[in-house]
């Protein structure tokens, strides 16, 4: 295993314009990955790598250098708010 070639094609993934954020399940299938190694990838490497919780209740992935949206804002807001009572 080659992890910068491995953690390129995350990035990659993560960086997709297409999507906002990317759960493990679809970053693995684009990076053509087991969703084992893009978790420890995404774990290994936390320092380029945001995270939220969707609507859902998923976890999902966006690189650190993309712009934070209004809904990412609103969703930790939320988590706080319900933590606090």
């Amino acid at each position: 295993m080659i992890t910068g070639g491995d953690w390129e094609k995350v990035r990659s993934a993560l960086l997709d314009p297409t999507w906002d954020f990317r759960t493990v399940d679809g970053i693995a299938k684009e990076a053509g990955l087991d969703r084992r190694r893009v978790a420890r990838l995404i774990d290994q490497n936390r320092s380029e790598v945001r995270q939220a919780i969707s609507k859902d209740g998923i976890i999902v992935y966006t690189h650190g250098s993309r712009p934070v949206r209004l809904r990412e804002i609103i969703s930790k807001l939320q988590r706080i708010a319900s933590k606090s009572f």
